[in-house]
Formats: C-alpha cells, structure tokens, sequence
C-alpha cells in the first residue's frame, strides 16, 4: 500500500531507498530542464515567459513566442539547439551576436532585451514583431518607389551598424522583416546579425565587409524590381553576397536612374562600388527625383562604373549566365 507525497503528487513506498525516492520527484515547472526536441518547448517557462508556440527554427535554433507572466508582454525568444549548446564556437558566435545588437540601437533593428542561459543552453529574448519577412511580401515585381523605399530602410540599418564597426554579413530577403502602419506603409527591421563580425580595425571605413554589405543591398534590390526572389529571399542560382560575377538581369523599362544605383553597388570591384551605406541611401533616394527626366548629373548622380558599359545602357537586361 503507498501513501502520496503531497509536495510532489508522486507515490512513495515505505520500504523505497530514500535516494531513489528523491530521484523520482518532479521538479517544478519553472525548474524542469528544457527538453531536447524543439517541438516540445512550447509550454516551458524560461525565465519570467512561458513559450506560447513556435515562430521558426534554423541551423541554430528556434524561435518562440512567450509571455511575461506579470505583466503579459510578448517577446520572441530564440533558444539554441541542444546540439549546438555542445558546440563551444557556436555558442560563441551566437553570444557574440547578443553582444552586437546590444551596441546597435536603431528604429531599423530589432531591439535586445535579455540574454540568458538555461540548462547550459543560451537564449536571446527581443522584439516581437508582427509582419512577415520581405521574402514572403515579395510575390512578383515591386514598384521601383517601394523598393527604393525598403532599400533606404536598410541602409539606414546598415549604415548604423557599420558606425559601430559591426557589418552584417548575411543580407537577404529573409532576415529584413516588415512591420505595416496604420497607412500602410511598410517599415523595416533588420534581423539576424548572427555571422556578422567586428570588422577589421583601419582608418575610416573597412575595406571588405562594408562593399559586401552594399554588394547584396544591390542584389536584392536587382532582384526585386526583376520579381526574381526565391522561396528563400535568393534566387536559386544567387551569389554569396560580394561575390564577383554578372549582375543579375534589370527589366527594360526600369528607370535609367535607378539602374545606375544598383549596377553600381554590385559592381565586381569593392573600389567601384559606393563607399558608404548613406552614400548608397542618397544615391537610392535621388534616383527618385530624376524619374522625372533629369539628367543624373543635376543630382550628382555618380557616372556608371567601367565594367558596365560593355553591359549595354542603363536599363536594359544584360545577359545572365
């Protein structure tokens, strides 16, 4: 015949080895050890938020919804992978990424607000954002006004982080998320700083990881106005940003001013590219105003890059491979 221990609800048997029956209790939600499989997360408590349900997982680990249990404000929580917990330089680069959006505060990123660990697996909590990403938004051809919009919003991004000597180093259609306003405009949040790295102490502006932050502003924005994006924000055959080859094609009817800016960022040598993510955002924005007709020179507009001329004239679709 058992009696029931009542602070654990869990049988104990009289003749039972104390250790054993100390073994067999249950530890409090709050306390019990986060399971291996991301599936069963949600409905664990880490910290101060109960995880609702799951958002998305990645090579890295998964994102949840989760509540404060005071005063119910929802957060996203990003938990790393069991596995990857067990992985010293993968734990370091996602502290390292924690570290980044802490020195970053910008409108155009999301925001950090805790760091912690449970059960020796690190957890990022940050901004929950209500939208979706700009691989999902971007089904077909976008306004060339939307696209400098959005690009504008990124370099912003970009242009604050480069000032704290942090380049991103991953950018595409999937980590730039969109959150609409009441009037519908579209406003940007970068996310996923997960590879970037300091960059490498010099004198002014680094000379690699700020072009190849700029190279892959280019190519997203090439392959929005083209509707070529893929289920993952890169088309199929996509470069890794940076990378020296073609420029993917631009529709014809692209305005001239508009494909200068993008031919130009994605040119194949860094040195031709622009030398700054606010030089790109002016140049976006004055592509705008010469819609009208204007010459590029009355806005400064920089001359196409030598590579290019061989390509054809501004706005026709150069051939890909």
């Amino acid at each position: 015949m058992s009696r029931l221990d009542v602070t654990t609800s869990v049988p104990v048997f009289p003749r039972e080895c104390p250790a054993r029956a100390r073994a067999r209790r249950v530890p409090p939600a709050s306390e019990a050890p986060l399971p291996a499989r991301a599936s069963t997360l949600v409905g664990q408590q880490v910290g101060h938020f109960r995880l609702l349900r799951e958002l998305g997982r990645g090579g890295l680990g998964t994102v949840l919804l989760a509540e404060h249990a005071l005063i119910q404000k929802r957060v996203a929580i990003q938990v790393l992978h069991a596995h990857v917990a067990q992985d010293s330089a993968r734990v370091a680069g996602f502290l390292q990424a924690a570290r980044t959006l802490t020195l970053i505060q910008h409108a155009n990123i999301v925001s950090l607000y805790d760091l912690g660990m449970r059960d020796g697996r690190p957890y990022l909590v940050r901004e929950y954002l209500e939208g979706q990403s700009l691989a999902a938004f971007a089904r077909g051809r976008l306004a060339s006004a939307l696209v400098v919009d959005l690009l504008t919003q990124v370099c912003d991004a970009l242009s604050a982080a480069h000032a704290h000597g942090i380049a991103h180093g991953s950018l595409n259609a999937s980590n730039i998320f969109l959150v609409p306003d009441a009037q519908g405009r579209q406003h940007v949040k970068l996310l996923d700083f997960g590879i970037a790295g300091l960059l490498p102490p010099a004198e002014g502006t680094p000379e690699c990881s700020v072009p190849a932050d700029l190279h892959a502003v280019g190519l997203l924005g090439a392959l929005l106005v083209a509707g070529r994006l893929g289920a993952r924000g890169l088309p199929a055959e996509a470069p890794l940003p940076g990378h020296a080859r073609e420029p993917p094609p631009l529709p014809p009817d692209l305005p001239s001013a508009l494909s200068r800016v993008l031919l130009k960022a994605m040119a194949r040598r860094p040195v031709d590219r622009y030398t700054s993510a606010t030089a790109l955002r002016d140049a976006l924005q004055a592509s705008v105003a010469l819609d009208g007709g204007a010459p590029p020179e009355a806005l400064g507009l920089e001359p196409l890059p030598s590579w290019f001329m061989s390509l054809g004239s501004p706005g026709a679709a150069p051939a890909s491979r």
